[in-house]
């Protein structure tokens, strides 16, 4: 699902559940058939569109600290970690260098905390709801904040993820391709035809650089589609209960909010559903900054399920492999930074001290926003064009 479908802001309703499940049942099964096709058809369209060109763009994005960097816009701007991570794992699947697309990943980890902290500027007529809600918001930016600076560093020197998610893949590979519909090649195919078939008879009609952008752009918007989708209907079927169980939890202590979280989020495929889930609460003061933390934490781990669904879906190791340093670098920074009491607090500490800052300069929350995940890294990846382009 798209981390966009969030809930609005300022209000702790949710959906009522329908009387009659199975039409979102069917919607659930036709956006995993959907996200099946999408993920076989990326590859094919990333390579008839780029072509000859592929080995180039492939170099220039080789730079960590600017593949950091788009997908922190990257997925600013779609609004979807699910999106780019899943788009991410077609490329992997088909070529794109696992240490190019890992500095990507760990940006759009980062990038996709911009949802739940539009969502708390709805609470920007009253200072107190204000600062608490905007507090609770920006827990998930400063964690997410705080694992890259330790681990972007220590990726580049020691490799932590890459050799931690190959042995991984390794060990469980043929346990999770086995269960995944790729094992299934003979059941699969007859599936996968029309949709295949339609997308090429619709690229054939067509002359030019304009068949390859409709194979890679319908490719990149059934996946949204898709996920989005997939997301809508499960929220349908099971956000009401899922709240129930939030807040029957508030207070069962961290290793409860954690699992909670993860569970959460693996379910709605969305970290910035269930993150602005918590806004209200904290908004209205009916939970902590403290009691909030984990769910944010689980949250974040739980975000790596459609990736990892995505990789199953390719049959490649190294598809698998990419999807698993999500879910490696997200557990690694909950069992660091929450393990080790000198970390645990310096999250919090550094979210209430922003949120107080915005609650008394109102232009601080726009500049943080439009800064840190818009202004920074375009301004940065352009200027590194304009260097490249510069060059002899």
């Amino acid at each position: 699902m798209a981390d966009s479908d969030v809930q609005a802001p300022g209000t702790d309703s949710v959906p009522e559940v329908p009387e009659r499940v199975w039409p979102y049942w069917l919607g659930c099964l036709a956006a995993v058939y959907g996200l099946i096709v999408t993920v076989d058809l990326l590859g094919l369209g990333f390579q008839s569109l780029l072509g000859p060109q592929a080995e180039l763009l492939l170099t220039l994005a080789a730079n960590p600290w600017l593949g950091l960097l788009l997908g922190i816009l990257a997925t600013a701007l779609v609004q979807s970690s699910s999106v780019v991570t899943s788009l991410l794992v077609a490329l992997v699947a088909t070529g794109l260098p696992l240490a190019t697309a890992i500095p990507v990943v760990m940006g759009a980890n980062l990038g996709t905390t911009i949802t739940n902290t539009l969502v708390s500027l709805g609470y920007l007529g009253s200072d107190e709801e204000f600062e608490q809600g905007f507090a609770a918001a920006t827990i998930h930016d400063c964690f997410n904040l705080m694992a890259l600076v330790l681990f972007f560093p220590l990726e580049l020197w020691l490799h932590p993820l890459e050799v931690g998610s190959r042995w991984l893949q390794t060990t469980g590979q043929d346990v999770i391709l086995a269960l995944s519909p790729a094992a299934a090649p003979s059941v699969l195919s007859p599936l996968l035809w029309p949709a295949r078939t339609a997308m090429v008879y619709g690229v054939n009609r067509l002359s030019g650089p304009w068949d390859s952008l409709l194979l890679f752009g319908g490719s990149v918007g059934g996946l949204m589609i898709s996920i989005t989708a997939l997301g809508w209907c499960l929220k349908r079927l099971l956000s009401a209960q899922i709240k129930t169980v939030v807040q029957r939890t508030l207070g069962g202590g961290s290793g409860l909010g954690i699992l909670t979280g993860a569970g959460a989020t693996a379910l709605l495929q969305s970290s910035s559903m269930v993150t602005s889930l918590m806004i209200p609460l904290a908004g209205t003061g009916a939970a902590t900054l403290e009691q909030i933390y984990p769910f944010v934490l689980g949250a974040n781990i739980g975000t790596a399920v459609t990736a990892l669904l995505a990789a199953a879906t390719t049959g490649s190791g190294v598809a698998l492999q990419l999807a698993l340093v999500h879910l490696l670098y997200n557990a690694l920074g909950v069992m660091v930074i929450y393990g080790l009491p000198v970390l645990r607090s310096l999250p919090l500490n550094a979210a209430r001290r922003l949120a107080g800052a915005s609650r008394r300069y109102r232009i601080i929350p726009v500049a943080y926003v439009t800064g840190l995940f818009f202004g920074l890294p375009f301004g940065a990846l352009w200027l590194s064009a304009m260097t490249s382009g510069a060059a002899p």
